[in-house]
């Protein structure tokens, strides 16, 4: 639709997107960034939550305004079409045959039922790519499973490791899966399977459980259980090997820095910073072991320093003395303090309904490449492109869909 995508390394790759909610339109928004033409196939029938929920103008609400969608599927198209339809499903399959790439992020069993199942598909178009990203995989006994970030996270095993040792699971926040391991995951996959492709004229089925893809940023936790029998603690925000590790009150209203101190030369990096006091002389912290020992009474020691100073002058001062440490941010320090931030990764689009939209860029950095970062699609705004330009369907049978309410 933009020319300027046409100069993209996506440039000419069509994608039917039947993603909702934020993961699965999350891995196919690189691909759009990127020159990918990614067609959205919704519905008002069943309106993509994502279209209502979350932050947007006080009173508003139109499906097109919502920020986390337009932050999700930016540089989208959108067609609706009723899949409850006979004719419905019909269209959806025409749009496959002219695919490269078909998304989904429903539950197993979901696409099969509606007779788009892979096994379906390649009929249509035998070197289609197709990712499912069911919660818990598209075959096997839980296939039926549904759920979001805040179920994954904690079958995953990830709420079990978050958290103070002596208080219950706090997790990560519900939505974390959404928007780190799976829709990346995702992603590699489909480009992945793009080149198989070009190297070789075949598709693939692409079997992305979000279950599994969560479980994998667990780290070291499911190795320590298989190799050593023990199931890890809750940590907080200690380390086993660091001391002292941990998140310190500063000066202001709920402002933190978070100090992480591993090696002897970063230990007297923190003495000097803090003026070498006496206590940091003692015997009892002059090695890690002694460190981890005396670890609360440490903490205590080194928030007495920290709480009488802003948040970035603790950063600023460690950092000079080569101790990682960092501000804990909140989202207004990231656009108001970080201009670089700000510069590289915010963008104001213009909105038709509301004026403007804010959302973030595209993170991916390519040398010599410049991905394009557009609005939004209103829903159903290129129905007509996708069945007229696409499809070569006559205007008179467009209109009949609409009567039908095939096209809703």
């Amino acid at each position: 639709m933009n020319d300027s995508s046409t100069r993209l390394p996506l440039a000419g790759i069509r994608v039917a997107d039947f993603g909702w909610m934020i993961a699965g339109p999350l891995a196919t928004r690189p691909l759009a960034n990127f020159g990918a033409e990614v067609i959205r196939i919704e519905s008002s029938a069943r309106i993509d939550e994502i279209r209502a929920l979350g932050p947007r103008p006080e009173g508003n609400t139109s499906p097109n305004v919502a920020g986390v969608f337009n932050d999700c599927n930016t540089s989208k198209l959108s067609m609706t079409v009723n899949l409850g339809t006979p004719e419905g499903i019909e269209l959806a399959k025409e749009v496959v045959s002219v695919s490269d790439v078909v998304t989904n992020n429903f539950r197993g069993d979901r696409m099969g039922r509606w007779g788009l199942a892979y096994e379906d598909l390649v009929k249509l178009k035998p070197d289609i790519i197709m990712l499912g990203m069911a919660m818990m995989g598209t075959t096997g006994v839980h296939q039926h499973y549904g759920g979001n970030g805040i179920n994954i996270i904690a079958g995953a095993g990830i709420s079990g490791i978050t958290g103070s040792p002596d208080r219950p699971p706090v997790g990560t926040g519900s939505l974390y899966p959404d928007f780190s391991g799976n829709p990346n995951h995702a992603t590699l996959a489909v480009l992945a399977a793009l080149r198989h492709r070009n190297r070789t004229g075949k598709g693939q089925f692409i079997d992305l459980a979000q279950y599994e893809s969560t479980i994998s940023l667990l780290g070291s936790s499911v190795l320590q259980y298989t190799t050593l029998g023990s199931v890890p603690v809750r940590p907080g925000n200690r380390s086993r090997w660091a001391a002292p590790h941990g998140v310190y009150r500063c000066a202001g209203d709920d402002r933190w820095c978070a100090i992480a101190v591993e090696t002897e030369t970063e230990w007297d990096g923190l003495r000097r910073a803090m003026g070498d006091p006496a206590w940091a002389m003692e015997d009892r912290f002059q090695s890690v072991a002694g460190r981890k020992k005396h670890e609360d009474d440490l903490d205590e020691l080194i928030e007495e320093w920290t709480s009488g100073r802003k948040d970035h002058e603790v950063m600023r001062c460690l950092q000079n003395q080569g101790v990682p440490a960092g501000k804990v941010q909140n989202s207004k320090d990231l656009v108001e303090n970080d201009p670089e931030f700000r510069k590289r990764h915010i963008r104001v689009l213009d909105h038709p309904e509301i004026g403007e939209m804010t959302i973030h860029g595209e993170t991916i950095s390519i040398s010599g490449v410049e991905p394009i970062v557009e609005l939004a699609p209103h829903m159903g705004e290129h129905t007509e492109y996708v069945l007229k330009d696409l499809l070569g369907m006559p205007e008179t049978d467009v209109d009949q869909l609409y009567v039908d309410g095939v096209l809703n």
